[in-house]
Parts: C-alpha cells; sequence; structure tokens
C-alpha cells in the first residue's frame, strides 16, 4: 500500500505544476486582453492547483497505517479531500457568476488576436491531456482521488473549447456571449462538484466498491463451499473490506474448514488486488436460512 500512495502522490505533484502553469497563462493573458472567461477559466485552474495540493496532503494521511482508534486505516481522508475539493467548486463558481454580473453592466470589449486562439488551442490540449494522464494513472492505481480530479480537469477542458467558441461570436459583435459563456462556465464548474460530491458520499455511506456477484463467482469454484451469502464490500476503490457468510459441510473438521477459508482468501485476494481485507463467517449448512435479500434500486 505504501507504494501505491507514493505513485499517487506523484501523479499529483506533476498535475499540481501543470495546473499553475496553465492557470497563470490564462490568468494573465485573460487580464491583460480583458476577456472574462478566459480569466474566470485560469482561475478555475489555479483552483485545480490548490485542490492538488490537499490531495496531496490527504493521501499522505491516507497512508499512514491503522492505529489503536483507527483498526480500518485513514483511506478515507481522501475521500474527504475529494469532498472538500466538491466545496471549493461553489465557492469559485459564485465568484464566476459574480463577476459576470457585473460585466453585463459594464460592458469593456475585449481584445482579440490570433494570440487569443492560440493560447486557449495550446492550453486546451495541455489540459486534455493532463487530465488523460491522471484519469489513465487514477484507474491503474484504483485511486478515487485521481479519477475525481481528472473528471474536474476534463470540464476546464470543456470550458476552455466553450471560451474559443464564444471568442468567435464576439468578434462578430456579440461581446454579451463573453459575460454569459461565463456564467456557463461556472454552471458546468457546479455540476462537477455535486458530481464530485455525490460519488464520495456514497462510499462514506458504504456503497458496494466490487460487484457481489463476481465474488460469488468466484468462491463458488472452490472445492467444499456449499454456499456463500451475505457478501457485502466496502471502503474506497483502493482499500476495499469484503465480508461474507460461507457455508461447508456439518461433519468437516474446524482445521478443514479453515483451510476452505483460506483458499477462498488466497482466491480473492489474487482475482481483486484492491481488497485490503476479508472476513469471512464460517457455518454449517443450515447457515443458509440467514442469508440476507438485499432490495435493489
Amino acid at each position: 500500500m505504501d507504494n501505491y500512495y507514493d505513485k499517487v502522490r506523484r501523479v499529483l505533484l506533476i498535475v499540481l505544476f501543470s495546473n499553475l502553469f496553465l492557470g497563470l497563462i490564462k490568468v494573465l493573458y485573460g487580464y491583460n486582453t480583458n476577456v472574462l472567461s478566459i480569466t474566470a477559466d485560469g482561475y478555475d485552474s489555479l483552483l485545480d492547483a490548490l485542490t492538488n495540493i490537499i490531495g496531496i496532503a490527504a493521501v499522505y494521511i491516507s497512508g499512514k497505517p491503522s492505529d489503536n482508534e483507527h483498526r480500518y486505516g485513514h483511506t478515507k481522508v481522501e475521500t474527504f479531500a475529494s469532498l472538500l475539493i466538491s466545496a471549493t467548486l461553489f465557492i469559485v463558481a459564485y465568484e464566476i457568476i459574480t463577476a459576470a454580473i457585473e460585466r453585463f453592466y459594464n460592458h469593456v470589449i475585449p481584445s482579440i488576436s490570433p494570440s487569443t486562439y492560440a493560447v486557449l488551442i495550446i492550453t486546451l490540449l495541455l489540459t486534455v491531456l493532463v487530465s488523460r494522464y491522471e484519469k489513465k494513472m487514477g484507474e491503474q492505481f484504483n485511486s478515487d482521488l485521481l479519477i475525481t480530479d481528472s473528471e474536474h480537469i476534463k470540464s476546464d477542458a470543456l470550458a476552455t473549447g466553450i471560451i474559443i467558441m464564444s471568442l468567435v461570436f464576439i468578434q462578430n459583435g456579440l461581446t454579451i456571449l463573453d459575460p454569459l459563456l461565463s456564467i456557463g462556465i461556472s454552471i458546468l464548474i457546479i455540476r462537477t462538484g455535486f458530481m464530485i460530491m455525490k460519488t464520495n458520499l456514497d462510499i462514506l455511506l458504504d456503497i458496494n466498491i466490487l460487484n457481489c456477484n463476481d465474488i460469488e463467482n468466484e468462491i463458488n469454484k472452490i472445492y467444499g463451499v456449499k454456499n456463500v451469502h451475505n457478501i457485502r464490500t466496502r471502503g474506497t476503490k483502493s482499500a476495499v473490506h469484503v465480508d461474507m457468510h460461507l457455508v461447508v459441510d456439518d461433519d468437516i473438521s474446524i482445521t478443514h474448514a479453515y483451510q476452505i477459508s483460506k483458499c477462498c482468501k488466497n482466491t480473492l485476494y489474487n482475482k481483486f488486488p484492491e481488497i485490503k481485507e476479508i472476513l469471512i463467517q464460517v457455518e454449517p449448512s443450515s447457515g443458509i436460512h440467514d442469508e440476507i435479500h438485499y432490495k435493489t434500486d
């Protein structure tokens, strides 16, 4: 697990410097040309850099081993960090909307040149590359934080694309589109914030992380298993906790039952490397009758 946290921290550091670079370019250029939407997009990138710093701190704490008071470890600190990211998104969206409304009453004609398009297209391409890189690493490491942050950055790329479209209209005299599209960008930011919040609240509410049917299919292949039920999974994608009821023959010894249980654990650890801990309750044939039938949405 220590290796996992080191890898996630390295990815976040790369993304942090990328966001700082992109954010500063867009903010400085936006102020210089009076294009509010570019400035707003730049502040969003700088906010991404702030959330990367929060993420790095969260990953550091998450990597601490379990202790007497936190026997399941500290992995959900990453989840709280993601919720904090969603909160900061709502704040920056409010600031952008406020600035856009002010621009409605104080008309400023932005300065648009070929260099404006060049800056935006280059930052758009870099943002897409950073988002794809972070998502790829997040999926490879099963990191909720990296995947969440990559979605955040992807919304920046979409916003930059909208800005490029708006400049075309502004050059044709439709200057009102600058504040309008700034509001549109803020709506995208709010939407991303809600998506991040829902995903991480589900984790805090112990949503099933793994497909229980897949686990059941793997266990049923093992010799000596009569039935498996009441399978539950929780935690984060990088650290999953699993518990279940395992039914074996009534007449086998405790040692034999233990061996079957151990075989089940080893099978699942090999099949699902993201599993951190498995708790199995071994039962005789009568244990089949305590199966819980969960409601489906």
